[in-house]
């Protein structure tokens, strides 16, 4: 009976944890689905949170459509006149900014003058002109099929109309773009150029839904193939939402940049987090209507029913209504299951304005969370006496009451699975005991120490923080530095000092890391220190030094040619000193800021030498220790030298072009 009884708790425990790693894994979507139906109950317990709202919505509903067209005789679509009238007229009131929910790809068929172009076209252009924090929808194509199929003169024209390009995201540790997995179409379908050109365009896509069909997020990042595959830009564009709160913010919106590394946007001085594909998980206030204040579109333009209303440094976002018969542009959402689009922007911009983000507990602590839920399950079950084990069932209550508590700040932790295990565990067990209670304890914990250690999570955790210390390891040691730097830098601008530093260090940098795979020590003004043989040894690491400083040598003719471009009057020259010895390497510094550095004798040697190579007015000088280790190199001696620091006098050599073998 004992080992029956280990046998299946065994495999329950391993099980519990390897089907949530699976799962999870295959994108499985059977347990997130459960999940997400904790997270909306939640929601529900919670109720409404009336705030006060930034954001006001402007509503094409049943009012305003009957209206437009009884009134002027204008169906839907209607005519740009209108919305050039709701656009002054909001700003007239004060409107921070304005946001449309709908799209004007194509030029207006009315009002039509002898030239062939629009009134209202006219008029919307020169009212965008006027007020420009406005962002107009888009809309997206999916496939390269779809847009290879369109008009080839409607195509010429799209691919003309680059003026959205502009407010692309920067990128910042760019090599890890390959771990983002933003929604993506082939090609944005911006306004027409005459809007486009005058005010930022964006996407109002809601993005792919949960499994459940429930939208609970949206895009902050879309990417675009087409602009990549031509080369224009990065392809990844702000979301129409986030370039409403950036306009609210009265940030520049021409500088959005985008961390995949983080997955974090860096707009003004704020970063804002996404997922890993680029979504921002939405904390709902209640439903739309309820929250905010939702003006009918014909009553705001065409009468005077709202003048006295508070505009004043709100955003306004224009979009259709659960009213808006034939069209349709409803979600279901926590709290609705007609919720129309409009409102999820409002929701997402007001979340930015109020730092409202729903935060969830990632994969890597889900999984520590359950593992120590699980164990604590098995800790209570582990004792003989029933009233004892009956408190693991105390575990689940807590957890529910605890992931409560952590919704209503904004922490989402993962509740289902979770509860779900803990409970599996502690029922089982708790039958377990009635039929051989002397004998759990003992099994539960031969179980729990055999299985649950984690070293490296339990050290994480129970430290908090990264060990500092290194290792001895005999490296190559290269240090650059520009000859006479002190004196130019002198007759430059600040500015122009950063400028060259820049240029000429990304140039260097890029050879020694991407070419020779060298590691960057530290820049310390013009000087570069790199090391060849940490972190990873190739064998090699002479060699690829040496040529390394061949094709840094090669390379300041190129740099030389693009400085005369920038401005700069004057050429450089470098020189080089390289050193192979005996260091410390590995992470020094506090425990809130380190670096992956080395330090030791062979450090100050390759300095000196460094320096050396002015007196000599060589550009390279290595000591025989390079030289009794280079298999591909000829080499010529200098003489001996002493250097501060050696008792004994080095032995330095130039090295003479071309191969051994040659």
């Amino acid at each position: 009976m004992f080992k029956f009884r280990l046998k299946i708790t065994h495999v329950l425990f391993i099980s519990f944890i390897l089907i949530y790693i699976i799962t999870y894994l295959l994108n499985n979507p059977w347990i997130e689905i459960f999940e997400l139906k904790t997270l909306d109950l939640r929601y529900r317990i919670r109720g409404e949170n009336k705030i006060k709202t930034d954001v006001i919505i402007i509503a094409i509903d049943e009012n305003s459509l009957i209206n437009m067209s009884t009134k002027f005789n204008d169906e839907w679509p209607w005519n740009r006149e209108h919305y050039a009238r709701m656009v002054a007229k909001l700003f007239k009131l004060g409107i921070k900014a304005v946001g449309f929910d709908v799209s004007f790809t194509t030029p207006s068929e009315s009002n039509i003058m002898s030239n062939g172009k629009s009134k209202d076209d006219i008029l919307l252009s020169a009212i965008l002109r006027k007020y420009n924090k406005v962002v107009l929808g888009t809309y997206l194509t999916v496939e390269k099929k779809n847009f290879d199929e369109y008009n080839p003169e409607f195509r010429k024209e799209l691919e003309k109309n680059k003026y959205y390009l502009k407010y692309s995201f920067k990128l910042k540790n760019p090599e890890y773009l390959p771990l983002f997995y933003p929604l993506t179409a082939y090609k944005i379908i911006p306004p027409i150029p005459e809007f486009s050109s005058l005010v930022p365009a964006s996407t109002y896509e809601i993005g792919q839904l949960d499994p459940d069909g429930v939208a609970r997020g949206l895009p902050l990042i879309f990417k675009e193939e087409w602009a990549l595959e031509k080369g224009y830009s990065t392809g990844l564009f702000p979301h129409m939402d986030i370039i409403l709160y950036a306009f609210y913010k009265n940030y520049d919106i021409n500088n959005f940049i985008f961390d995949p590394k983080n997955y974090q946007i860096q707009i003004g001085n704020e970063n804002i987090k996404t997922d890993k594909n680029g979504s921002y998980l939405l904390n709902f206030y209640g439903k739309g209507k309820n929250i905010f204040d939702t003006i009918s579109f014909y009553d705001l333009v065409y009468s005077n029913k709202y003048d006295n209303y508070d505009f004043k440094g709100k955003i306004a976002i224009l979009g259709y209504s659960a009213t808006a018969k034939g069209l349709y542009d409803l979600r279901i959402t926590p709290f609705s299951n007609n919720e129309p689009g409009v409102y999820l922007h409002a929701t997402a911009v007001q979340n930015l304005i109020n730092k409202d983000k729903i935060s969830r507990i990632n994969f890597f602590y889900t999984i520590i969370i359950l593992v120590f839920v699980l164990l604590l399950s098995l800790l209570f079950t582990s004792f003989k006496k029933i009233y004892i084990k009956l408190i693991s069932f105390l575990i689940p209550i807590t957890y529910i009451f605890v992931s409560y508590i952590l919704f209503k700040n904004n922490i989402w932790i993962d509740t289902f699975y979770p509860l779900l295990s803990t409970l599996s565990i502690s029922t089982i067990d708790t039958v377990q005991s009635v039929l051989n209670e002397s004998r759990e304890k003992k099994k539960i914990k031969s179980f729990f120490f055999k299985y649950v250690p984690d070293f490296v999570a339990q050290k994480l955790l129970e430290q908090g923080k990264t060990e500092l210390g290194g290792e001895k390891k005999n490296v190559v040691l290269i240090m650059s530095d520009i000859v006479g730097f002190t004196e130019k830098s002198e007759k430059l601008s600040p500015e122009d000092v950063v400028r060259f530093l820049n240029y000429y260090l990304s140039q260097m940098a890029d050879i020694i890391r991407n070419k020779y795979y060298g590691t960057i020590d530290k820049f310390i003004g013009d000087l570069i220190m790199a090391i060849f043989g940490a972190p990873i040894e190739f064998g090699d690491e002479v060699d690829r030094a040496i040529s390394c400083a061949l094709d840094m040598r090669k390379k300041l003719k190129d740099i030389n040619i693009e400085l005369k471009n920038m401005g700069f009057d004057f050429e450089v020259n470098a020189g080089i000193g390289m050193h192979y010895g005996e260091v410390i390497i590995g992470n020094i510094g506090a425990d809130f800021r380190m670096d992956y550095t080395c330090i030791g004798d062979a450090v100050n040697t390759t300095s000196r030498i460094e320096h050396l190579t002015r007196e000599l007015n060589e550009w390279l000088i290595v000591t025989g220790e390079i030289v009794k280790r280079s298999n591909k190199y000829k080499f010529e001696y200098i003489g001996d030298f002493k250097v501060k620091g050696k008792e004994l006098p080095l032995k330095l050599y130039r090295i003479k072009e071309g191969d051994k073998n040659e």
